[in-house]
């Protein structure tokens, strides 16, 4: 069976899947893997910017757009989640994932719109790991997750 892709209609995370990931416990289904997870749809925006096509060697301004609207999104949410909560060491990572954001604009063209886009999406990472240790939660891994997704590389990693 060759891989397909799908979207859950719980997270809305889109995943691809093979043969193996059907089980039994799921009635011949797609489990999706966030969903029995503390604050999946976070997890799940998060993942689907951090493993998307913006990262890869043959990016396209395309590319590049569509990241820095679903990061747009994403900030929005987790800002929607942290309202009315005393976090602040998380709302201080999510003010810093907002400047970088701001400063990435992709219509300005800046040499480190790249790199920007990457720190937007890492500061939005720690508040997202502030948030599940405010819980009593471990932190959120996105290599837990990788192959849901079609990520065969991860430019950047190496400078986090």
């Amino acid at each position: 069976m060759p891989w397909s892709r799908a979207t859950c209609t719980a997270c809305k995370a889109e995943l691809i899947y093979g043969p193996g990931k059907r089980t039994s416990s799921s009635g011949g289904e797609i489990p999706c893997p966030y969903l029995t997870l503390p604050f999946a749809a976070l997890r799940a925006g998060h993942d689907q910017i951090y493993f998307g096509p913006w990262r890869k060697v043959e990016v396209t301004q395309s590319d590049i757009r569509r990241a820095y609207n679903q990061l747009k999104r994403h900030l929005i949410a987790i800002g929607e989640t942290l309202a009315g909560k005393e976090l602040s060491t998380a709302r201080c990572d999510l003010a810093k994932a907002r400047e970088a954001y701001l400063s990435a604009d992709p219509r300005e063209g800046s040499p480190d719109l790249l790199l920007l886009l990457d720190n937007a999406l890492s500061y939005a990472h720690r508040a997202i790991d502030d948030l599940l240790h405010e819980n009593g939660l471990p932190p959120h891994h996105p290599m837990d997750f990788a192959s849901w997704y079609d990520a065969p590389e991860v430019p950047f990693q190496d400078d986090l």
